[in-house]
């Protein structure tokens, strides 16, 4: 693709948002790991990130803008990837300033959310590509996901060991309460806490209400006792799976068993649904 001549981004989108959304269909051209199902407008508090996405490398926020990246974008950036516990941080814009650049350079080496400004490109024909500027190191990536070690726990589901639905890379031990599986902006999340293990459904987008109504008409209670476990931010339901957590090392393989059979029963009457 020839970017000798590029064009504003402002040029192809009337708005912001236009860009958000054309943006979240193609999150694999970020080139920041996997990611599913991505909510655009996603609520924070009162605020609304661009993007928020869920899959195999943890939570994904994204904030982009035209032209030359502000400091504004990059505060709502850093409060949104805190406040949603992101795994991943990225900033898209079509230049950055160089305080900006060396800002984000220091965020990669003192914290655990990997950290990206990304350049957006389009050339004459408004085909876009899109540049690093600034990205954890491998060495960097490792020595943060090493410090502290994985968990112990979740390794053989990651491994494989239990069904491919929920295996996928290791979990840091400072994120190792839950794993999910995101489809259709619906994820299925195995928990697990000291005293007990369950599975969360979360819906999002703006007809979460109505889907979850939808998809719950899947699940008769005799059969799935469940419970809704909404919070003003988020619309979701919690389905117990045994009052054994953590703490019973013994019953380990027995909680993961449970845990994964009645995920993978859950995502996959989901996934037949055409809800």
């Amino acid at each position: 693709m020839n970017l000798q001549t590029t064009i504003p981004l402002s040029s192809i989108y009337t708005r912001e948002e236009d860009f958000s959304t054309d943006l979240a269909e193609n999150l694999d051209e970020l080139k920041v790991g996997s990611f599913e199902d991505p909510e655009t407008e996603s609520n924070v508090g009162t605020r609304r990130a661009d993007i928020v996405a869920i899959g195999e490398d943890g939570t994904l926020v994204v904030e982009n803008q035209f032209g030359k990246a502000d400091w504004d974008h990059w505060g709502r950036l850093e409060a949104y990837a805190r406040l949603k516990k992101a795994d991943v941080a990225v900033l898209v814009a079509e230049d950055f300033e160089d305080l900006m650049i060396v800002t984000c350079r220091l965020r990669d080496e003192d914290s655990t959310i990997d950290w990206y400004l990304i350049q957006a490109q389009a050339n004459s024909h408004k085909e876009l590509s899109f540049h690093h500027v600034v990205g954890p190191a491998i060495d960097i990536q490792i020595e943060k996901r090493v410090e502290g070690g994985y968990s112990e726990f979740w390794a053989p589901i990651r491994d494989g060991e239990f069904g491919e639905l929920f295996a996928g890379r290791q979990v840091p031990i400072s994120n190792e309460g839950w794993i999910c599986k995101t489809i259709r902006n619906i994820s299925v999340c195995l928990f697990i806490t000291n005293q007990r293990c369950y599975i969360q459904v979360y819906f999002q987008g703006k007809d979460r209400l109505e889907r979850r109504d939808t998809i719950m008409a899947l699940f008769p209670e005799s059969n799935y006792p469940y419970e809704y476990n909404d919070s003003p931010k988020q619309i979701r339901v919690q389905f117990p799976v045994l009052d054994k957590g953590r703490k019973d090392r013994d019953d380990w393989d027995e909680i993961r068993e449970k845990l994964v059979d009645m995920g993978t029963d859950i995502y996959n009457k989901i996934n037949e649904s055409e809800a």
